[in-house]
């Protein structure tokens, strides 16, 4: 299987709000463009998908490492103690904000996002479980090198 397939394989296993979150986070630090941005949620995750899935773009196995490289930084980052923390703080923020604002909607958003922080976070701990266990298998530099090596000769 190559690199592409077994990542799209595992985005698509996740469950749809983690999908969503990863193709937010891969598109926004990948591309970051204004145009990829603006696609909304489910865009980004079609964009996001295209791109792993497009035939007729060059190196299979650079997007797959540049998927892997943007992916890992991210979930270094979000799974430190330090990157919840932030993530509490800025939603504590939000709901200080909307409440000073009056803006009650808003209010209620953010305070059920900080309600559900504990099991966004264990969502988080599965989701980086199994793309441990993807990386051990599919993106070793020994199964890179060994499906280019492999594409080399069938092309």
């Amino acid at each position: 299987m190559s690199p592409l397939v077994a990542i799209t394989r595992w985005l698509e296993s996740q469950d749809l709000d983690m999908q969503l979150e990863i193709a937010g986070f891969a598109t926004f630090l990948m591309f970051g463009d204004d145009d990829v941005l603006s696609l909304g949620e489910s865009g980004r995750l079609e964009f996001l998908h295209r791109w792993l899935n497009e035939p007729d773009l060059v190196s299979p196995g650079g997007r797959a490492l540049t998927f892997q490289m943007h992916f890992d930084w991210f979930v270094e980052d979000r799974m430190s103690d330090d990157g919840w923390k932030r993530t509490e703080d800025l939603m504590r923020k939000n709901l200080n904000e909307a409440k000073r604002d009056r803006k009650f909607a808003a209010a209620r958003k953010a305070q059920r996002m900080l309600d559900l922080l504990p099991a966004r976070k264990e969502c988080w701990n599965h989701v980086l479980k199994s793309w441990n266990a993807l990386t051990a298998t599919y993106l070793t530099h020994e199964a890179l090198t060994s499906w280019t090596a492999a594409e080399t000769r069938r092309a």
